[in-house]
C-alpha cells in the first residue's frame, strides 16, 4: 500500500474513537491529522496502524486518573491470552517515555515516573472546570489524561512525534467514551490559534528544546486567552548565568538543546513577553528514580549521563527542573 494513502483520520472515525458530535464540534482540529504532511508521510505509519488494528477489544469503560497510573479498562476485562497480546503490541510501540499506564491489567512502566512531576504541579493548577486546556509537547497524553480529573471543557494535546500520537491512539482504543481529550500531530507553532484559544497552557519540558525561544513564547502566548494561565516546566541553570548549548553538543546526553535559562532570567523573559503574576513554585533535581531505563524504554537513560558527583557527563551541574506559573496580560 502507498504510504500516502494511509488516512489516520479515517481510522479514528472507523474505530469509533470519538462520537459524531465530537467530530462535528471540533472538525477543524481533527483536520490537522490530514494537514500535517510530515505526519501523513511518516515511514512507520503503516506499521503502527497495523499494531492499532490488532489491539484486542475490551468491554470495560473503567477509567481512573487519580493514582500514579492512568488506568483504562478493568484487569478482568481481558483474558490471559489477550492480555499477553496487548502487552506485546504495546511494547512494539516503544519507547514509552511518559507514564505509567495500566491498560486492562498491563502495566506500562514508562521511562519517566511522570506522576512525580504531577504531584509537584497539581496544587498550583488554577480551577479549570469547563475551561479549555492546551498541553504542549504532550507525548502520549499522560498529563492530558490527568487533567481530565479536573473537569475541563476540552484538553488538546499537541506533539510533533508521530509515535507518541500513536501511543495515545492505542490508549484511546480502551477509552472510547472519553470525548474531552484530543491529541494532535503538531507543535504550538503549527497550531492555528484561529481554531481555538485556551484558558490554560501546559508547556512541560519544551522550552530548552526550542531553536528560537522568543518565537516559541510568542506562539504560546497567541494560543492563550487574556488572563489565561501558563504552567511552564523546564530545566534551569543553577547559577544566574544561562547555559548555551552549541549545535551538535549535548546536555545530560540530550541532543537538540538550545538555552537553559537561569531562574531570574526566565522570569524576565516571561515579563518581557507579556506575562504577569509570575512565580516559580517548585525547584527539584531530577534523579534516576524518576527517569530510568525499563523494558518499555530500553535505551540509555539519565543515570548513563551523570557523573558520580551528580554532574552531567558534559560537566554541567546536576539537572534541576523548575515549574513557573504565570498569567497572560
Amino acid at each position: 500500500m502507498d504510504i500516502n494513502k494511509i488516512n489516520i483520520l479515517s481510522y479514528i472515525k472507523n474505530k469509533n474513537l470519538y462520537s459524531r458530535e465530537t467530530f462535528k464540534e471540533y472538525d477543524s482540529l481533527f483536520q490537522i491529522f490530514l494537514e500535517n504532511e510530515k505526519f501523513c508521510n511518516h515511514g512507520n505509519l503503516k506499521k503502527w496502524k497495523d499494531i492499532l488494528n490488532l489491539l484486542p477489544d475490551s468491554n470495560s469503560n473503567y477509567t481512573d486518573y487519580s493514582g500514579s497510573h492512568i488506568e483504562l479498562g478493568e484487569k478482568s476485562s481481558l483474558g490471559s491470552d489477550d492480555k499477553k497480546k496487548l502487552q506485546d503490541l504495546l511494547l512494539n510501540l516503544s519507547p514509552w517515555r511518559k507514564g505509567p499506564f495500566n491498560i486492562c491489567g498491563v502495566n506500562v512502566d514508562s521511562e519517566w515516573r511522570s506522576d512525580y512531576k504531577w504531584e509537584r504541579l497539581k496544587s498550583f493548577l488554577p480551577n479549570i472546570t469547563n475551561m479549555r486546556v492546551g498541553d504542549l509537547g504532550c507525548s502520549n497524553g499522560y498529563y492530558s489524561y490527568k487533567l481530565l480529573g479536573l473537569n475541563p471543557e476540552l484538553v488538546v494535546g499537541m506533539d510533533k512525534t508521530a509515535l507518541y500520537v500513536f501511543q495515545f491512539l492505542a490508549t484511546k482504543h480502551f477509552a472510547k467514551q472519553i470525548q474531552k481529550l484530543l491529541i494532535l500531530p503538531c507543535s504550538a507553532e503549527e497550531f492555528d490559534s484561529k481554531n481555538m484559544d485556551f484558558n490554560l497552557i501546559l508547556s512541560m519540558g519544551i522550552l530548552y528544546h526550542t531553536k528560537d525561544y522568543a518565537k516559541h513564547m510568542e506562539a504560546v502566548k497567541k494560543l492563550m486567552k487574556k488572563n489565561g494561565y501558563l504552567i511552564l516546566e523546564t530545566i534551569i541553570s543553577s547559577s544566574k548565568k544561562n547555559i548555551n548549548i552549541d549545535k551538535g553538543q549535548t546536555y545530560a546526553g540530550m541532543k537538540n538543546i538550545g538555552t537553559i535559562f537561569g531562574k531570574d532570567n526566565l522570569i524576565k523573559i516571561l515579563k518581557n513577553k507579556g506575562f504577569h503574576n509570575i512565580e516559580c513554585v517548585n525547584e527539584s533535581f531530577t534523579s534516576s528514580i524518576e527517569q530510568r531505563t525499563t523494558k518499555w524504554m530500553q535505551g540509555r537513560s539519565l543515570k548513563d549521563f551523570l557523573l558520580p558527583n551528580g554532574n552531567t557527563i558534559e560537566g554541567y551541574p546536576p539537572v534541576c527542573r523548575a515549574i513557573f506559573v504565570a498569567q497572560k496580560k
